[in-house]
């Protein structure tokens, strides 16, 4: 194939991942968001599948107290969207319960989620009540979603609010309901996750859980974030915002905030986007809420790289990583990473971007996280496409459609199969074999 050919059919590729949005970005990571359905809440543009874009960041977790029946959010996969830790009596349970349990709650905050799933579940022969076998399965299951491994994670779930029932536990009820409205987010099932997050609003609201409908509208205005009903997602974000200004939830407010902020990088309000990445930013710092620092500077580097500051863009990242890193949580710092590839990337520095896009891959292999990982593997695809090696594009990006498919993100999947089919055609085609002549000898054999 010539070099004309080559050039037109690349032509074509950029102009395709334009249509898709791939190379602006969908956040998840609830932690920054992920958007194609999953910014995330927390920091990258949490690009979503195939962002192949940003890791975004929106809700970050909040410190939980190990008593009663506490319900805290954590950032989850998704942009925006959050997961409830529910603990019920676990704290104040006998040793056998209360010791893995804790155990594990130690190591789902150091990002050890295949560990922490062993200690809860060694709790579970000495859990006597179903209330404390709901907030194990729900314990398990916000693991799994951390790990992108979401049928495992639906399955928790649902083993938690049939618990619930059966307890008449009507908050365990609403903290399932909720996370299950997390996964539906999370696989781009909007319909079904609007289902799910508004019954957890109800009861929320029957039972006079203010920080619990907080939550609720939170994740509820994601769902219509990912539909593009941008107005009422700003609604919802907004009175979410208000309920926790008027209880004083400092860290609510900040998820809140960040929130309005994708929500306006949404409709390409960057100024706003910047002002509200901004707020929820002072207020990490004002609490001394590390994590939430970086989730924001990731950002407030996309509102930068959006502008083609990429100067400032890469400031920005460069503070979150080195903050990811002093923290110890590995999931953050594959974001940073990712996020600067993508800068580097839009310079046009390629070798770079790759170096930052494997060393991103490296650790979300380490510790589990998929989405990330097939994200990651499709922005490093789309670098081989620019590149002209269309076999090594093919490569990851086929990989990546594996993951996405195995966690039945059929939105990724098709973006995906888009990109395949548009370099497809760059794959050198198998040799012909040599035609023999009527009559004439048989070629010598190939060597």
């Amino acid at each position: 194939m010539d070099k004309e050919t080559i050039g037109i059919i690349v032509g074509l590729v950029s102009a395709a991942l334009t249509l898709l949005g791939i190379v602006a970005a969908w956040a998840w990571r609830g932690r920054r968001p992920s958007a194609a359905g999953r910014a995330v809440a927390a920091g990258r543009d949490i690009r979503g599948p195939v962002s192949t874009g940003e890791h975004a960041a929106a809700a970050d977790r909040g410190a939980i107290a190990m008593a009663g029946t506490e319900h805290t959010t954590v950032i989850t996969a998704q942009p925006g969207s959050t997961v409830n830790i529910y603990v019920d009596g676990l704290p104040q349970a006998s040793p056998k319960v209360r010791h893995p349990f804790q155990e594990g709650r130690r190591l789902q905050d150091a990002e050890q989620h295949e560990a922490a799933i062993r200690e809860f579940e060694k709790a579970f022969p000495a859990a006597e009540k179903d209330r404390q076998r709901c907030a194990l399965h729900i314990s398990i299951g916000n693991s799994f979603f951390r790990l992108s491994r979401l049928p495992e994670a639906e399955g928790r779930y649902r083993e938690a609010l049939d618990a619930a029932q059966r307890a008449k536990d009507r908050q365990g009820q609403a903290v399932a309901l909720g996370n299950l409205g997390s996964v539906y987010l999370g696989r781009g099932e909007l319909d079904k996750a609007e289902e799910h997050h508004k019954k957890a609003l109800a009861i929320h609201q029957q039972i006079g859980d203010r920080l619990g409908q907080a939550a609720d509208l939170g994740n509820l205005g994601t769902v219509y974030r990912q539909r593009g009903e941008l107005e009422k997602a700003e609604q919802h974000f907004k009175t979410a915002l208000a309920i926790d200004e008027e209880l004083g939830s400092r860290i609510g407010q900040a998820n809140a905030l960040a929130n309005l902020g994708l929500a306006y990088e949404d409709r390409d309000d960057l100024d706003k986007a910047e002002k509200y990445h901004k707020k929820a930013l002072a207020i990490h710092e004002e609490i001394g809420n590390r994590l939430g620092q970086t989730n924001q500077l990731g950002n407030l580097g996309n509102v930068y790289r959006r502008r083609s500051d990429l100067e400032k863009a890469e400031e920005h990242h460069k503070k979150a990583l080195e903050i990811s890193t002093e923290i110890g949580n590995r999931l953050s710092e594959a974001q940073d990473l990712g996020n600067l590839g993508n800068v580097y990337a839009e310079r046009g520095e390629l070798d770079k971007a790759e170096e930052h896009y494997r060393r991103a891959i490296d650790i979300e292999q380490q510790i589990g996280d998929r989405l990330d990982q097939a994200q990651d593997l499709s922005n490093l695809g789309l670098l081989y496409a620019r590149r002209g090696r269309a076999p090594d594009a093919l490569r990851h990006l086929r990989e990546a459609r594996r993951i996405f498919a195995e966690m039945g993100l059929s939105a990724d999947v098709q973006k995906v199969d888009e990109l395949i089919k548009a370099l497809e055609p760059l794959e050198a085609p198998a040799a012909p074999k040599p035609k023999r002549k009527r009559g004439g000898k048989k070629p010598p054999p190939q060597p």
